[in-house]
């Protein structure tokens, strides 16, 4: 099992100014079925520390670590929502995309395989199921795999937004990925993204959690050398690359529960309701 896992929160959250520019995105609020209010980050590192991650490498923005650290220390001995043994810090000292962040852990990864977590995505498991985290890590231990990615199906409507994923159909919940391509279009969804076994117009999405041998940074290493000066490094290209050098270790999981994303005010909106309501079970819970 994956013991260690990546967690960028470094986003300045324009969709969510003004309150992002006195409280840092990850730090929002979201308040359970029974009264308790916790952040998104607390959440997310909950998710992590479910699906075997001892230590995390958090991506934070210059000025975020205070705000974090102040909260952290605020959390009760007890917590039922447990967090990860070790945190350590890493500065991205300006939007550079969600591939440098990733790409600042390669120190602290080293030779191990690790999990990343987006930062602003809280995760509900169906009843009865372990967290979302740990089924992506379950189904990336028990395959040869290079890289093993969690996904929820979504209608032609949220093609715009997500980054969407073709697989061919193995045993369960788990698929060979085939090809990956970030926000297409419904044409090209359509015409290059059909997924066996799901009905017409559903697409695979990525969720917000990934799970990576070390061999995504030689990827990402290898496109930062040709990004632009004031370019971004994206995690879908370093993916695609990955994709293409090892089609056979390339796996997307269906994850049995929901992923929720909070860096939108109505998407911020619509997760404290799910959270609230107890729609799925939060790790810990």
């Amino acid at each position: 099992m994956v013991t260690k896992a990546v967690i960028p929160v470094a986003g300045l959250g324009t969709r969510l100014r003004p309150i992002t520019c006195a409280c840092p995105k990850a730090l929002l609020p979201l308040v359970d079925s029974a009264g308790r209010a916790r952040s998104v980050f607390h959440h997310v590192l909950t998710e992590a520390a479910a699906a075997g991650a001892a230590e995390a490498a958090v991506v934070i923005s210059p000025g975020q670590r205070e705000l974090i650290e102040r909260y952290l220390a605020g959390v009760p001995a007890g917590d039922p929502l447990p967090l990860p043994a070790h945190i350590r810090y890493l500065v991205q000292p300006e939007p550079a995309g969600f591939g440098d962040a990733v790409l600042r852990a390669a120190g602290f990864v080293g030779e191990n395989d690790f999990l990343v977590l987006l930062g602003d995505h809280v995760h509900l498991a169906e009843p009865g199921r372990g967290a979302c985290a740990a089924q992506v890590a379950e189904a990336f231990a028990a395959h040869t795999a290079e890289a093993m990615v969690g996904m929820q199906p979504v209608a032609a409507a949220e093609l715009p937004r997500v980054g969407v994923g073709r697989g061919e159909p193995l045993r369960g919940n788990v698929y060979r990925c085939t090809a990956i391509v970030e926000k297409p279009t419904e044409a090209q969804a359509r015409a290059e993204l059909v997924t066996p076994g799901l009905p017409e117009g559903t697409y695979l999405a990525h969720c917000g959690i990934y799970a990576f041998s070390p061999r995504i940074f030689a990827c990402l290493s290898e496109l930062r050398s040709r990004v632009e000066a004031g370019g971004e490094l994206q995690l879908t290209d370093a993916q695609q690359m990955l994709l293409a050098e090892r089609p056979e270790g390339c796996y997307l999981v269906r994850i049995a529960g929901s992923a929720h994303d909070t860096g939108t005010p109505e998407g911020y909106a619509a997760t404290f309701a799910a959270v609230r309501a107890g729609q799925g079970r939060a790790p810990g819970d």
